[in-house]
């Protein structure tokens, strides 16, 4: 399915008085990036128009996003959508607002830390999207104005050099007037001056560019942007998101929409079955981010919870990076720990973390923003910091974060493609059908065509290599059915002016890219809302949401066939051990000659409940078997169980 027609008027405003049916829910998760997330909220609007939001995740300025959809869910949990209407949809208009500067409302938020001035015009002038000489002129011209001529020299001697050299360039030229022996030997002469001049120049700027690099890059965080405006001074990203949550959720600056406050919002699935005492009260709108801790080298799911690890922070840590009314909140709902009151280190909430600071922390693009410290305490040992960055470092597309084996409601998938990666068939937007997806659309492809030898297919190259290890798990499961039949794919030119890291994008193509974001989530409703009855009366087909339910469910029983192929032989024959059976035997306390001291001792109550764990096991790989034989359906490419720990 395939949309190509741009639209830049945007989305109509929601009506309160055609909301959705109240038990009409879906999940979305958003791909991560950087400016191209623009693309996001005029697609959650066109959702919001047929559906309430349960479950909203994301990375990076995907989790930007998700922050203001469940901030405007919020609102509408309490009647309110001026949340979507006021501030969603509001939002790539407000960010191509033109300054006073000549530059958008996005660019302006961007601000470099003290000192970091001239590396954040050089970054901003190597993704401006200026190609060619033009392009090359500019960043050359950005170096000799920032690097050479600029009146604020770091150090004395640098001026000291350059008026040198300009000196000693003038004498010699006027010797070689003096005394001119052939016109040969003086052309010689002044030439080899002139490149001994020009390489004496590009020595000065690439030393104090180094050192520039040293000092901002190689500093806390390594990175140019707390994400905070100077003191007293315009908002910066951080600033403004702030803004926009609270401006979302309706709630004031001092009062930080929190996780507590999404799960606990009226309505919600289940609240029946809950009322009733059948199950506890299950999270109203559940919002989950990624991030990336680089100490430990793995991906970080947000909020915590009791199954994943623990963190701590240090207020001055945290200070830079956070309004003065969160971080008041962070300190007020997490007091020092007793053990570390020396440090003044206080643990990192959970339920009363506030959105704003999971977004922060997923939102971390390396070099542009600076990683966020936070700190871990081992079981032996001292506390020590762990560096957060950017949670597509690890995982871009978190797709998998609300799955489940047979879905009760559509999980929407919004992803970002290189156009390079696009077939001729296809417009601006791609929707796959069910199991029927070209193989040239469920998986992007290479970039390293045929061509001559050169540096950029080197470079090429390696970017290949450094995309695959950090992608490859969010590409593999984005190709299963099941899966890939949820996701609308928007392709984007980042050679051209579209996303990226083009700070500088001017008006007319950040309101281009939302009317994409508005293509994609039409193309989504278009899907999956239909007017059809769907199969009650065996005369209709199935329409996409039920075949949907039923290609997941075959894809799951396919992939549980193959873990459980083998089980009911070992659990039973295994050489060198005894049988599972036997085992849960000797440690059934009831059973044993003599008690037994260990931590895997069981009650005869947990004993029996494992033996019959162990049948079941057995007749479900039986019964998996027999299927198999039936079932006309088979998943491609193959799908697998694993286990992994907790994010």
């Amino acid at each position: 399915m395939t949309v190509s027609t741009p639209n830049a008027s945007g989305p109509a405003l929601l009506d309160p008085s055609q909301e959705p049916p109240l038990d009409r829910y879906c999940d979305v998760v958003m791909k991560g990036g950087v400016t191209d997330g623009v693309v996001y909220p005029w697609a959650v609007m066109e959702l919001a128009q047929h559906y309430r939001f349960q479950s909203i995740g994301g990375t990076s300025v995907g989790a930007v996003a998700a922050a203001l959809t469940a901030a405007s869910e919020y609102s509408r949990r309490y009647g309110s959508v001026n949340g979507f209407n006021k501030v969603l949809r509001e939002v790539p208009l407000g960010l191509a607002e033109l300054q006073s500067s000549g530059q958008t409302k996005l660019f302006s938020l961007f601000h470099p830390s003290p000192g970091g001035e001239r590396l954040f015009r050089l970054f901003v002038g190597f993704f401006s999207k200026q190609k060619g000489l033009a392009g090359t002129w500019a960043i050359i011209k950005e170096l000799l104005a920032d690097y050479l001529l600029s009146p604020n020299l770091r150090l004395p001697r640098d001026r000291g050099i350059l008026l040198l050299l300009i000196g000693g360039a003038l004498l010699l030229g006027a010797l070689c007037l003096l005394y001119p022996a052939t016109v040969l030997p003086l052309l010689l002469v002044l030439l080899s001056n002139v490149a001994a001049i020009a390489v004496l120049l590009l020595g000065i700027i690439g030393w104090r560019l180094l050192d520039d690099v040293r000092r901002q890059l190689g500093g806390p965080g390594c990175g140019l942007c707390t994400g905070m405006g100077p003191k007293g001074g315009p908002d910066g990203f951080t600033d403004w998101l702030h803004k926009g949550i609270q401006g979302a959720s309706a709630r004031d600056l001092d009062k930080p929409l929190t996780f507590r406050d999404l799960w606990d919002a009226p309505g919600g699935p289940d609240l029946d079955l809950y009322r009733d005492g059948w199950i506890e009260r299950p999270q109203s709108i559940a919002l989950q981010m990624m991030s990336t801790n680089l100490t430990h080298g793995r991906a970080c799911g947000l909020p915590l919870n009791d199954n994943s690890e623990r963190l701590y922070f240090l207020e001055a840590d945290l200070a830079p990076y956070f309004p003065d009314e969160v971080m008041t909140h962070l300190c007020a709902c997490s007091p020092v720990l007793d053990d570390y009151q020396h440090m003044g280190l206080r643990r990192l909430p959970q339920g009363d973390l506030p959105v704003l600071v999971a977004a922060r922390l997923s939102l971390s693009f390396p070099i542009l923003f600076k990683a966020v410290p936070l700190w871990a305490v081992p079981a032996i040992g001292a506390p020590y910091r762990c560096w957060f960055s950017d949670g597509g470092i690890c995982a871009n597309f978190p797709i998998h974060l609300f799955d489940a084996v047979l879905p009760r409601w559509p999980t929407f998938g919004i992803t970002l493609v290189d156009r390079k990666h696009a077939s001729a068939k296809v417009g601006d937007i791609w929707v796959d059908e069910a199991n029927t997806a070209p193989p040239e659309l469920s998986q992007p492809a290479s970039k390293l065509r045929p061509a001559p030898p050169s540096l950029g297919r080197l470079f090429t190259f390696l970017g290949s290599i450094l995309n695959a290890a950090r992608l490859w798990n969010d590409n593999a499961t984005a190709r299963l059915p099941g899966v890939r039949e949820r996701i609308v794919k928007i392709y984007l030119d980042p050679e051209g002016s579209q996303g990226g890291l083009n700070l500088t994008m001017p008006p007319q193509d950040l309101l281009a890219l939302a009317s994409l974001g508005q293509q994609a989530g039409q193309a989504l409703v278009d899907r999956y809302i239909t007017a059809a009855p769907g199969n009650q009366t065996g005369c209709q087909p199935p329409n996409a949401w039920e075949v949907h339910r039923w290609v997941r469910f075959n894809t799951f029983v396919r992939a549980i066939q193959d873990k459980m192929h083998g089980f009911t032989q070992s659990a039973r024959r295994a050489p060198h051990t005894q049988p599972l059976g036997g085992l849960t035997n000797s440690l059934d306390q009831s059973l044993s000659p003599k008690p037994i001291a260990s931590p895997y001792v069981l009650t005869t109550r947990q004993a029996q409940a494992l033996r019959n764990v162990e049948l079941a096991l057995a007749q479900l790989e039986a019964n998996l078997d027999t299927a198999a034989v039936t079932q006309p359906f088979e998943p491609s490419p193959q799908p697998e169980l694993r286990l992994r720990a907790t994010l």
